[in-house]
């Protein structure tokens, strides 16, 4: 699925639905009083994608002092109380439906997204009431394990309803499949974290249930359950209520569905068959609600008691503040399941976006992605080649890491450890390793080694790129967020206060491209540089400027060959018939001929003795050169004659990356061979090439 370069997750509010003996109960939901837009629309998004890109993820706060301010701001004023409520089952069909959506929404009060009754209680949820929305979001059991989706309006209310098993259980015991795993702890395939929706969602070895709550391959049939029906409840559902772009409708709530909602709800369900967690909670939240209503108990105080007292709640309201901010929303349920859960987001562009585009200041800017999403994506050969830039301190990776035991933990760890860099100047940094170095000094397959490498990238703790070179190109990235300098300059300042200033080196990267070795003052300051290079690129600052080129045919090549064929052709001309003698002095004087033209390709270059005309012949550049047609192929070895044999052969082995769909910087890895040859052999035809440089 492609990825939208605005990050917008367009979430108004997250309801949780019960079912039981007694009917249905609209339990809980978050924020308190939820708008009919999102609370986090991302009016400025060069702001919200710095949040989620340096900062990388959230941690939870205290529930006292979490949620929106608006939320809170607006809570603290309502002075209203709240109560539970419990209605039976509505028909859905069709036009019972549009009847009370015209009777509800013409209700809604458009000020703060909460009717009120004449008591002043808050029973309506975006202008609907709540016996209205329980009913019309708890679907009947055939229609749950499945994807819910229902529009009214603007809004989408996306689920995923779960329903108990006819014997009274949540989950059947599934038989224990076998995983083969290496002497060596090899990583898990479990553990593929590049962004599939049916993959595992833990993140840095969170967790590690993934794997039981995912019962897609659940039936009616099962011989054998687990998980008794703690409580009398029949149904949970926890819905997702959306405010996407009409053009985006569908992306958005498919990425939604897949990355959030579904996870969500059966890590609940897994939870649930366990020891009843989701029942247990919302009777919980239930008794405070009803709590609330008798002894008068202000709405916000209530909302601040679920929050503090209910788990589940509490996770809702995490899931909800940090997903409607584009970041990792991490949650513990049950005091036993870590779960984390995020919308994929674009990590870089190779094109800078139109003005009629949404811009995303500070976004990476780069062609260098040849290390994919996923296997299938990127180039393979060229993947290998590229090393980690830790979007955090590494070691607070290894401590997430060692948290949370999983079986594939201690490859992940070790995988970790071998990108640590050896430097201590600052610890959020490059690794100095290729993927390629690292498999064969730590005895970890390659493809293990770019799995963990995907799963490090997907939660936003690294970032893949091509090895920092002092010989390579750095220039300050168009994309880059210079409104952030103020924040960056002091943490610059921290990490670097013996060196040049931040804005002096910017200015300095901002004049004619240069290789960045020519910023270094000596040896004893590259490794120094380097990582000021690292911490550039972190950050969005700064770009690798790589060279594209392509083949010119000059016009002087094109008349010595048209000049070359007219010889030969008068020379392969049926000869007089004269004797024998002759013919032989005639032939050796052609030999001579010829062998004077062929002598020196300069020689045929200021050649102008024949009746061609200037503008007869005109430079020209060969699109695809390793697929030449013929008289392509006869500039080619006119270009060449001269040239040594090691010269023709290293020629004969680039010539197909001369079409300026690639970067020359990746030649040397891609043909295994040094890059002084690659720069010795573009010199030889220094006359027959043009360059042009992008990021």
């Amino acid at each position: 699925m492609q990825r939208s370069t605005n990050p917008n997750p367009c979430l108004i509010a997250i309801l949780l639905i019960v079912r039981s003996s007694s009917g249905v109960n609209f339990v809980f939901h978050y924020p308190p009083k939820p708008r009919s837009t999102p609370t986090h629309a991302p009016a400025r998004r060069h702001s919200q994608y710095a949040a989620y890109t340096i900062s990388g993820t959230s941690s939870p706060s205290s529930p006292s002092t979490s949620g929106s301010s608006d939320d809170d701001a607006d809570d603290r004023q309502s002075r209203t109380t709240a109560r539970g409520r419990t209605a039976t089952e509505r028909s859905d069909s069709g036009s019972k439906t549009r009847s009370r959506r015209r009777q509800h929404v013409k209700d809604e009060d458009e000020g703060d997204g909460k009717a009120r009754d004449e008591k002043g209680e808050a029973v309506r949820v975006l202008g609907f009431k709540e016996e209205f929305l329980a009913g019309l979001l708890a679907p009947k059991e055939r229609m749950c394990k499945t994807k819910f989706e229902l529009s009214i309006d603007d809004m989408v209310f996306l689920g995923y309803p779960l329903h108990v098993r006819p014997d009274g259980t949540w989950r059947k015991q599934k038989k224990k499949r076998g995983r083969e795993r290496n002497g060596s702890g090899g990583y898990d395939g479990d553990m593929d974290m590049e962004g599939n929706p049916d993959a595992g969602n833990t993140a840095m070895g969170n967790g590690g249930h993934e794997d039981d709550a995912d019962d897609e391959d659940d039936d009616e049939d099962g011989e054998s359950s687990q998980g008794g029906n703690f409580g009398n409840m029949t149904m949970f559902h926890v819905v997702f209520v959306l405010n996407p772009p009409e053009l985006e409708y569908h992306s958005r709530t498919q990425e939604m569905f897949d990355y959030v909602v579904k996870r969500f709800a059966r890590a609940l369900k897994y939870e649930q068959a366990k020891d009843g967690y989701v029942w247990r909670e919302a009777e919980k939240i239930v008794r405070l609600k009803d709590k609330a209503n008798h002894e008068g108990i202000s709405f916000a105080d209530l909302w601040k008691d679920i929050l503090d007292q209910s788990s589940l709640a509490y996770a809702i309201s995490r899931i909800y503040i940090d997903i409607s901010q584009s970041k990792i929303a991490h949650v513990f349920l049950n005091n036993n399941l870590g779960l984390s859960l995020q919308m994929p987001i674009l990590t870089e562009i190779s094109v800078m976006p139109s003005i009629t585009e949404p811009q995303v200041p500070g976004l990476p800017l780069t062609t260098a992605n040849s290390f994919g999403d996923d296997d299938s994506e990127g180039d393979n050969l060229l993947a290998k080649h590229f090393t980690l830039l830790f979007l955090e301190d590494v070691d607070g990776i290894l401590k997430d890491i060692e948290a949370e035991a999983t079986d594939s933990s201690a490859s992940l760890a070790r995988f970790v450890e071998a990108c640590k860099p050896t430097m201590s100047y600052v610890s959020i940094l490059v690794s100095k390793s290729r993927f390629l170095q690292i498999s064969n000094s730590c005895g970890i397959p390659l493809h293990e080694i770019q799995v963990m490498a995907r799963h490090l990238v997907h939660w936003r703790k690294a970032r893949a790129i091509p090895p920092i070179h002092q010989r390579d190109t750095y220039i300050v990235s168009p994309n880059a967020d210079l409104k952030k300098l103020h924040t960056l300059i002091p943490i610059y300042r921290t990490l670097f206060p013996t060196l040049q200033p931040l804005p002096k080196l910017l200015t300095l990267l901002s004049g004619k491209p240069k290789p960045f070795s020519a910023f270094i003052p000596s040896r004893a300051h590259r490794p120094a540089y380097l990582e000021i290079l690292a911490f550039l690129i972190r950050h969005g600052l700064a770009t690798q400027l790589r060279n594209f080129a392509w083949l010119r045919v000059t016009r002087q090549i094109k008349r010595a060959v048209a000049a070359e064929e007219r010889r030969a052709k008068k020379a392969n001309a049926d000869p007089p018939l004269n004797s024998q003698p002759q013919e032989k002095e005639r032939e050796r004087e052609r030999e001579k001929e010829l062998t004077k033209m062929t002598s020196s390709i300069s020689s045929l270059l200021s050649h102008n003795n024949d009746s061609d005309s200037e503008g007869e012949y005109e430079d020209s550049i060969i699109l695809e050169p390793h697929q030449a047609s013929s008289i392509e192929s006869s500039w080619l070895e006119m270009m060449t004659r001269d040239q040594p044999p090691d010269i023709k052969a290293l020629f004969d082995r680039i010539i197909k990356y001369l079409n300026g769909q690639h970067a020359i910087e990746k030649v040397a890895v891609r043909e295994g061979i040094a890059r002084k040859d690659v720069r010795r052999v573009l010199g030889a035809f220094d006359g027959f090439v043009i360059y042009a440089r992008h990021w």
